[in-house]
């Protein structure tokens, strides 16, 4: 994996610690199932998204994700933003999601 593409997922530039933490929680899941290649090819169709897509990939880093307590929380919503978020930094680095984050 590149970190320097995919960042350190720490997230540091987000200052509500909820979603900070929930995002580095989808990055470190990501990172531990080796997924970033697949998240940034993949396309989920517009009828499922991410919420309701099941593929083997997804499966695998679904079981990661809810070793981590904070991702109990999620609404259908949020996972599909949260997921909407490690997509974006899968196809355009970390560091743009940084600057768009930080300049919106």
């Amino acid at each position: 994996m590149d970190h320097t593409y995919y960042g350190n997922g720490e997230f540091e530039f987000i200052k509500y610690d909820f979603e900070r933490n929930c995002l580095k929680s989808a990055h470190n899941a990501i990172s531990t199932c080796e997924l970033w290649e697949w998240l940034r090819l993949y396309m989920p169709s517009d009828n499922t998204g991410f919420m309701w897509s099941t593929t083997p990939e997804l499966e695998k880093l679904n079981e990661e994700l809810q070793k981590d307590p904070i991702n109990g929380c999620h609404s259908g919503s949020s996972y599909g933003t949260m997921m909407r978020i490690m997509e974006y930094i899968a196809k355009n680095g970390y560091s743009q999601y940084k600057q768009n984050y930080i300049t919106r």
